[in-house]
């Protein structure tokens, strides 16, 4: 995943948790993955696999399309 592609698809993460109003401590619990794992990867510095996406998606309700980049 290029930089650009991680910075959009953490974007669309955080902004989500702040629709829901949750926190990234309980999305971490919700996806099992560690509070350092999600801020690396809310920092752009690690890639979310297509897993931690379908799991965020399901946590906060919502369809994996929202997390992802839209085609130009």
């Amino acid at each position: 995943m290029t930089t650009d592609v991680r910075r959009v698809v953490a974007t669309a993460v955080e902004e989500e948790l702040l629709r829901a109003g949750r926190s990234t401590r309980w999305l971490s619990q919700q996806v099992g993955i560690t509070g350092d794992e999600l801020r690396e990867k809310l920092a752009g510095e690690a890639d979310f696999t297509v897993a931690d996406l379908a799991e965020i998606a399901q946590a906060l309700d919502i369809a994996v399309a929202q997390l992802t980049p839209r085609p130009h």
